[in-house]
């Protein structure tokens, strides 16, 4: 498990991230701010939890 635990990181911060987005529908009116912080949340999240996550072993 630790020879890929960086990958399976960014393979669930990219699932969820890509739930995130996909799941929530920002009505209309919404500020231009929410969809600012929608694409922050998307690129934010598996970067986050990859970075985090424990170094590969070789």
């Amino acid at each position: 498990m630790n020879k890929v635990s960086k990958a399976i990181a960014a393979a669930a911060g990219g699932a969820i991230g890509g739930g995130v987005s996909g799941a929530v529908f920002l009505p209309e009116g919404s500020p231009w701010y929410a969809y600012v912080l929608m694409a922050a949340i998307t690129t934010a999240l598996p970067t986050l939890l990859t970075y985090f996550a424990p170094k590969n072993a070789a």
